[in-house]
């Protein structure tokens, strides 16, 4: 009986001598976590905003005949280069040239009739101071002189219209260019300012751009562009935006952009592909890299050692933007503040850490 009750008793110290130790092993204090980490420095980040476009011109212009007529030729196409002055098409000029006869017949009776209506004038007036004839007789004649003189006047404006008339059989270009597009071929009958040719100016040229709605809300007035040739980039040149659209494209949601070209190469013809470039207002950033990035409430977060203990704090952060390598945080840490760059998946906050050998 006596050796039974000691084998209990000494089992029972074993039993308690074993939770001892497994409490005193659980008890034990986590090891730091070496991480690395880098030290946060703010400085300012310049984004390059670039967009595609076309070289158009700054001036198109319909040009079409004054007046109608039956079309006899183009002597003009697609391509063609024009100065100022040079012949584009001609009407019919018949109708024209009738009008003019008809109009110099005009000028030529009114002036018969301006003449005797002159002398009936002069002969009452001398029947008058001589009392052969009433004075209501010389106001007659002054009232169908001046109908005469009138008359005569009329005929006159109407001779230099027809002749201006048959100047306008010949449309001649008034601007110097490259026409763009026809309107109308030889036989056809064309209506006074019927588009016959468009004529774009190659002497001012804009550069061309469709862009989203969030680029036109960051662009600063009267921002300096680069525009660069797209198949030879060392082509290129400045120009400022002149020209915004108020509204979206129905179909592309897009705004239009003109820049204005002040001086723009040859190399940049008409319809040329080229690139547009803005550098953004600078903003004060945090560069860090990707790897740096974890998660609070589904929201960007990184870990914050904290130089006092020596813990991990998660605190959640403000993305910019994305570059190749880095995360550019514009909110959220401080300059100075040691961040975690690596393994962040498997921290946890509050876990205490050290710093190991590539730290920086």
């Amino acid at each position: 009986m006596t050796r039974s009750v000691f084998v209990r008793g000494l089992s029972l110290a074993l039993l308690l001598c074993l939770l001892t130790a497994c409490e005193e092993k659980s008890a034990a204090p986590e090891p730091p976590r070496p991480v690395r980490t880098v030290v946060a420095e703010r400085g300012d980040e310049r984004q390059t905003m670039t967009q595609t476009g076309t070289v158009t011109p700054r001036l198109e212009t319909d040009v079409g005949f004054q007046l109608s007529g039956r079309l006899l030729r183009r002597v003009v196409d697609v391509g063609v280069r024009i100065a100022k002055g040079d012949l584009i098409a001609s009407i019919d000029p018949s109708d024209i040239a009738n009008e003019l006869k008809a109009a110099e017949a005009d000028v030529a009776s009114s002036a018969a009739a301006q003449t005797i209506a002159q002398s009936n004038l002069e002969r009452q007036r001398w029947l008058f101071d001589r009392q052969i004839v009433a004075k209501v007789s010389v106001e007659s004649a002054e009232s169908d002189w001046k109908a005469a003189v009138a008359k005569h006047d009329a005929a006159t404006a109407t001779l230099a219209s027809a002749r201006n008339k048959l100047g306008y059989a010949d449309l001649r270009a008034s601007l110097s260019g490259v026409v763009t597009a026809v309107g109308a071929n030889a036989g056809q009958v064309v209506g006074a300012g019927q588009m016959v040719v468009r004529v774009a100016s190659d002497t001012e040229k804009d550069a061309t751009f469709d862009v989203a709605e969030s680029v036109i809300n960051s662009i600063p007035p009267d921002v300096e562009v680069r525009v660069s040739l797209l198949s030879d980039p060392a082509v290129s040149t400045l120009g400022r935006v002149r020209e915004i659209s108020p509204s979206a494209d129905d179909a592309t949601r897009s705004y239009r952009i003109k820049v204005g070209l002040a001086v723009a190469p040859d190399a940049m013809s008409l319809g040329a592909t080229v690139t547009g470039a803005i550098a953004a207002p600078g903003v004060s950033v945090i560069a860090l890299p990707a790897e740096a990035i974890s998660a609070a409430d589904g929201k960007p977060a990184v870990f914050v050692v904290d130089a006092a203990t020596g813990k991990l704090m998660l605190k959640p952060v403000t993305v910019e933007r994305y570059s190749e390598t880095n995360a550019l945080i514009s909110s959220g840490v401080d300059a100075g503040e040691r961040v975690v760059v690596a393994g962040v998946s498997k921290l946890r906050p509050g876990q205490t850490v050290s710093l190991d050998e590539s730290a920086k």
